[in-house]
């Protein structure tokens, strides 16, 4: 029993944490240090340097520090460019670190390469937060329980990596995947180095390539949705003017009033107006 128990794999630590105000992390280059960092982004955006690269970490990104290698975490207030507009910081993540033969193996045969995407994100958020209950626990023996789950998390990881893999298309798909995430997250603060990053293609590449088959640069596509929902909201809800162009995803007013009176010709209120809505 004594030689099972040490080949279980048990957390060094596992947790959750939010930050709402700057913070750095580091874990230097070093040959003693065996660990595996394993960090995946649950809400809010950051900047993590993987052996000096450097990646947009988004929600749904997960994070693989190697033993040995240099870690360094960024999480700061984001200029949003296109509003101007400071975003707000409001980061979460689920995180574990771990040493031993066992997870060392895996990190050293594991494709992922610095950082992958984990979609859904539900089901491995879930394996975590038993896994953190499992170490706060200290009634009972409870290492068998812990040692599974480390190992259910990393093979979950390595599915998702080999989804990423397959999912290397060629080029004439990238566009259809970068409209479909505009779409989907329209109204949240975007960038277009993020998303173009998202997708393994530089930022040039993914105008080029967007623009080549639909018409219109993509950000400018975003405003285009943008602005539809927000007429909508015009016409069939009683919310104010500014509630309306935020829930859109318009961060500044003044600049919502500009793109909906150049795509319109008139503006919000007049919009209004003119369709019989009445404000209070």
């Amino acid at each position: 029993m004594a030689s099972q128990t040490q080949s279980w794999t048990i957390p060094l630590s596992v947790g959750y944490s939010r930050h709402v105000v700057p913070f750095q992390g580091y874990m230097k280059h070093d040959d003693s240090d065996h660990r595996v960092l394993l960090r995946l982004q649950a809400k809010g955006r950051c900047r993590v340097s993987v052996n000096g690269v450097t990646y947009p970490v988004e929600p749904g990104d997960l994070i693989l520090r190697r033993p040995c290698e240099e870690y360094r975490l960024d999480i700061e207030a984001v200029y949003d460019e296109q509003d101007g507009v400071m975003l707000p910081i409001d980061s979460v993540d689920y995180y574990l670190t771990c040493d031993g033969e066992w997870i060392e193996n895996w990190a050293r045969r594991s494709k992922v390469q610095g950082i992958v995407r984990v979609e859904p994100i539900d089901e491995l958020m879930s394996l975590w937060r038993k896994l953190i209950y499992e170490k706060r626990n200290l009634h009972g023996d409870n290492s068998e329980m812990m040692d599974a789950l480390v190992k259910v998390i990393c093979l979950s990881i390595d599915q998702h990596a080999q989804k990423a893999g397959s999912a290397s298309r060629p080029e004439r798909y990238i566009p259809y995947q970068i409209k479909r995430y505009l779409e989907k997250h329209a109204t949240e603060p975007l960038k277009l180095d993020r998303v173009a990053a998202r997708f393994g293609v530089s930022v040039s590449t993914a105008s080029h390539l967007f623009k080549g088959t639909f018409g219109l640069p993509p950000m400018r596509y975003v405003v285009d949705i943008r602005l539809a929902i927000a007429s909508e909201r015009l016409l069939h809800s009683d919310m104010n003017l500014e509630d309306i162009a935020e829930s859109a995803g318009f961060r500044s007013y003044p600049y919502f009033s500009r793109a909906f009176r150049s795509r319109y010709n008139v503006s919000p209120s007049e919009y209004r107006a003119r369709n019989g809505i009445q404000t209070h």
